[in-house]
């Protein structure tokens, strides 16, 4: 007589069941197993999601572990979303040309880097009611979640300017955008005056850096600057509300948080990993995160 199944987050699990997970350092903060737990439960995927801390020196052998193990695919966090790329056995363009992947297919022991970051914020962006195509946007921070933005951005034909405190990183993401897909990339360096200048100008702001993360410096930018036309976008979600989202929200300007970042870009990675069009209702209602009111202000 065959026995009973365990059960993880409501989720039945048995011999049988598909696992997926994410690697980094730290992982025990994320909400991914929450979110994709959620997602398969929904689409109702024989499957389980859970997180593994894994330390630079030793991601060569938990790669090859998952690998070994026949783990379906995984995503990668900080800090080895660069680093992972060499030990799987095809890389995306997309990820290779920014190098950083977040997220892995296993297809049979063939192990492949893609990066769902860029993707997954244009998706928020538009969800949330943004047109990328009429007015100008502010891209800051060229780490891989700005560089992953940058393309995406890139391919479908938008202007923006890419601000950076390192000037040259900014300058040869743009030279390498420009060459590439001849389109108009400006670059520019992080400062208090220039945030002014193009905010002036600009519709949509996308902070990709970790300015305002866990009581780092906030960005350079003050209430007085921001309109309700804005759509203000922060990557980082612990806080939730940032400075940034604070000041947007003052303003009447329509904001966009890390956790809608979160599950936009894993609503693309289980699309790799199922071919199934993600559950994202029930994602964002996994960790509490109401459906976007699209091209309503922030209140």
């Amino acid at each position: 007589m065959r026995g009973k199944s365990l059960v993880f987050n409501n989720t039945p699990i048995s011999g049988s069941s598909l696992n997926y997970g994410l690697i980094g350092d730290p992982v025990d903060h994320s909400l991914s197993p929450t979110i994709q737990n959620a997602a398969f439960q929904s689409a109702g995927l024989d499957a389980v999601y859970v997180a593994w801390r894994v330390q630079p020196l030793g991601l060569r052998s938990a790669v090859q572990g998952l690998r070994v193990l026949g783990v379906r695919g995984f995503n990668v966090t900080t800090p080895h979303k660069s680093a992972v790329a060499r030990y799987l056995d095809k890389v995306d363009i997309l990820a290779s040309r920014i190098q950083s992947v977040n997220t892995v297919t296993n297809d049979g022991g063939m192990l492949t880097g893609f990066s769902t970051d860029g993707t997954g914020a244009l998706n928020s962006l538009e969800e949330a009611g943004a047109s990328l195509d009429q007015g100008g946007i502010i891209l800051i921070g060229a780490g891989g979640a700005g560089r992953a933005i940058a393309y995406a951005l890139a391919e479908r034909g938008c202007r923006f300017t890419f601000v950076n405190r390192t000037l040259s990183k900014a300058r040869l993401i743009a030279r390498r955008i420009r060459d590439q897909f001849n389109i108009q990339v400006a670059s520019a360096p992080l400062s208090s005056r220039n945030l002014k200048t193009l905010l002036a100008q600009a519709e949509i702001v996308v902070n990709a850096s970790s300015m305002g993360m866990n009581g780092k410096s906030n960005l350079p930018i003050k209430p007085a600057w921001l309109r309700p036309e804005h759509y203000v976008f922060d990557l980082v979600y612990r806080p939730l509300e940032t400075k940034l989202l604070q000041y947007a929200s003052l303003a009447g300007a329509r904001t966009i948080t890390g956790l809608d970042m979160l599950v936009n870009q894993g609503a693309c990675s289980f699309f790799l990993w199922t071919g199934r069009k993600a559950p994202v209702v029930e994602m964002r209602q996994a960790i509490g995160l109401r459906l976007p009111m699209v091209g309503s202000p922030a209140g």
